[in-house]
């Protein structure tokens, strides 16, 4: 497994955890019930960058 898909992996974990959790931090905390377009770009985004570090090659 590389490195890559290990941190791949915890990012979806994290993505995950944030669904459950009902918050996601980029720059600060967003919230799912008071911020929800803000919260959605950003967990999004977390979901983007993780399942590409299953395409990276190193």
């Amino acid at each position: 497994m590389t490195i890559t898909a290990i941190i791949g992996t915890l990012l979806l974990l994290w993505v995950v955890w944030d669904l459950f959790n009902g918050s996601v931090w980029l720059h600060r905390e967003f919230h799912r019930a008071q911020e929800p377009l803000a919260y959605w770009t950003t967990l999004l985004l977390w979901l983007a960058v993780a399942i590409s570090c299953f395409f990276w090659e190193l």
